[in-house]
């Protein structure tokens, strides 16, 4: 009789640890595995990411705010640009705007000007064919 108890015992303590164990997996899957500031405001933040190749990815991270590039990928990961500052990047593009060198969405676009009729021309129109 005391086998049925340490058996019932161990399969219980087995079951609990899966259990928290599954918990702790759907907990980081679903990105609530990290602590969280007051406010709902994390401090590290995955930005932007774009495949460069079949293998590697360059990274946008956000810390504070400061961004950082990365390189990922096989053969390990590569910090390509630190410190990119978030306000001097708001303040270039601000600054690109203000000169208009892009120009904004509800401006009418401009046709470019009709071509000339080659039979308005005042020269004549020689065919090379013709010898």
């Amino acid at each position: 009789m005391a086998y049925d108890s340490y058996l019932q015992f161990a399969l219980a303590l087995l079951l609990v640890l899966g259990l928290i164990a599954i918990l702790a997996w759907l907990l980081r899957r679903f990105g609530m595995g990290g602590a969280l500031r007051p406010g709902g405001q994390r401090r590290v933040q995955v930005v932007e990411t774009t495949a460069v190749g079949p293998r590697h990815r360059l990274v946008l991270v956000r810390r504070d705010r400061v961004e950082h590039l990365l390189l990922l990928g096989p053969q390990g990961d590569v910090v390509v640009e630190r410190g990119i500052e978030r306000a001097a990047f708001d303040q270039e593009m601000a600054r690109k705007s203000a000169t208009n060198l892009i120009p904004p969405r509800d401006t009418p676009r401009q046709e470019p000007p009709a071509l000339l009729n080659p039979t308005d021309a005042t020269h004549p129109v020689k065919d090379s064919r013709i010898s």
